[in-house]
């Protein structure tokens, strides 16, 4: 029996997670060196963790200079870690995933580092397994914080850059395509829609009906005015006259089609609502509608 093809389906699932992207900026790798440091050294000299400060009795060094060297070293762990090694392929295609085992990496080498100066540094610790085992555990409770606070720290100023982007998008294109002020036959103020919502207006005797998006309902108004009055004032590129009694808004036909009465359209939201078209209109959406031969 052949076997799964396992291989191609993981690496297709790794493709297809999100890239972390944090750290792409230089900036961001600073500001996360120095906040780490800055943090675990006042953690360590304010708090005193494990009561460490009774480890280092009898030392010539002082505590400061010990938590400075230590602070140091974590440093130029993170330092090779950010820059050195961040110019490898694989490490910039790491996933939000997978870059939780590069984290456990720094800690690694931070680890490392700091057993290799305390065993240099104090006549009474000695480089074994265990010294490294008991340096790596309180690494791993003291770095994770801080890490994970300046990581948050990059993730809300990208995404409210994202929103403050999408708002000035939103914006331009308000601004670009201002809303439609419909007035009755004495231009006092009925109804004010923007161009999108607005779907046909049908001319009723000394009434128009005006039919427009609501939220995700079609709703109606009654509006005491001519067809003619309203399509001086809107856009001929987008609100097309289909019939003397019809003005739609072209972009949201989704039917044009022929039958033995002539041509129809149909309009978005509003497949009850079947829409002549006469010969003098025809032009217009043959032009936009028809297949090119």
């Amino acid at each position: 029996m052949k076997s799964l093809p396992t291989l191609p389906l993981i690496s297709r699932y790794a493709a297809e997670q999100p890239r972390f992207t944090l750290l792409d900026s230089v900036a961001n790798r600073i500001s996360l060196i120095v906040f780490c440091s800055v943090f675990s050294f006042l953690f360590m000299y304010i708090f005193l963790p494990f009561n460490i400060n009774m480890w280092y009795e009898g030392q010539q060094l002082s505590l400061m200079a010990l938590f400075f060297i230590f602070t140091l070293c974590g440093v130029l762990v993170l330092s090779i870690s950010q820059f050195g090694l961040y110019r490898l392929k694989w490490r910039r295609r790491l996933t939000n995933a997978t870059y939780l085992c590069w984290f456990v990496g720094e800690i690694v080498g931070i680890a490392v580092m700091v057993t290799i100066v305390d065993v240099i540094l104090v006549d009474t610790f000695f480089l074994t397994w265990s010294e490294f085992i008991n340096t790596l555990r309180y690494i791993a409770l003291i770095l994770p914080l801080p890490y994970c606070i300046a990581l948050l720290w990059f993730f809300t100023r990208e995404k409210m850059a994202q929103l403050r982007s999408l708002e000035k998008e939103q914006v331009i294109k308000t601004i670009a395509d201002p809303c439609i002020l419909i007035r009755d036959e004495h231009d006092k103020p009925v109804l004010t829609l923007h161009p999108g919502k607005l779907l046909l207006m049908k001319a009723e005797d000394n009434y128009v009906q005006v039919f427009y998006l609501s939220g995700n309902t079609i709703s109606k108004e009654l509006v005491r005015t001519s067809l003619k009055k309203l399509e001086t004032y809107l856009s001929a590129g987008t609100f097309v006259r289909a019939h003397r009694s019809y003005l739609v808004n072209i972009s949201k036909v989704v039917l044009f089609k022929k039958n033995s009465k002539g041509h129809y359209l149909e309009l978005e939201g509003l497949s009850d609502i079947s829409v002549p078209v006469s010969a003098s209109c025809l032009t217009a959406f043959q032009e936009r509608f028809a297949p090119t031969p």
